[in-house]
């Protein structure tokens, strides 16, 4: 991995920028019309290299690991693209037809929400510097 040092530091950044999205009107609404349970695999880098989101019911739960139910969504790629991509470096639309995303599921949904990486990597950006990796936004 080219971003992190070992497994668990992808997990905390994503996880923590899913929790603070979830507290978020615009994505509640966006994951409710989601609805779906994802799976981000990014286990290529670690076997707990992972978190999953389910949005069903109107849910917002975020959770590190590999859900318990099977997943409607899962997106599997590596820690280092989820970095750029999070940090809207990486369009993920391109990197699923370039293979960098792999997709199991209907991604759909998920997609409609791309518009808003401008404003995801806002936060995300802010999670990092807080976290004291303002480094990791030196994306080469």
């Amino acid at each position: 991995m080219k971003y992190w040092k070992d497994e668990a530091e992808p997990v905390k950044a994503f996880v923590t920028l899913w929790e603070t999205l979830s507290k978020e009107q615009e994505f509640i609404d966006g994951m409710k019309k989601v609805n779906q349970l994802i799976w981000f695999d990014y286990t290529e880098d670690g076997p707990n290299c992972s978190f999953h989101v389910d949005g069903r019911d109107g849910k917002f739960i975020v959770r590190a690991g590999k859900p318990d139910e099977a997943p409607d969504l899962t997106m599997s790629l590596t820690a280092d693209n989820a970095h750029l991509s999070w940090a809207n470096k990486l369009n993920p639309v391109m990197a699923i037809t370039r293979g960098q995303i792999k997709v199991k599921g209907s991604a759909t949904g998920l997609l409609k929400l791309a518009p808003k990486l401008k404003k995801v990597a806002v936060y995300y950006e802010q999670i990092l510097k807080d976290f004291g990796w303002a480094d990791k936004l030196a994306i080469k």
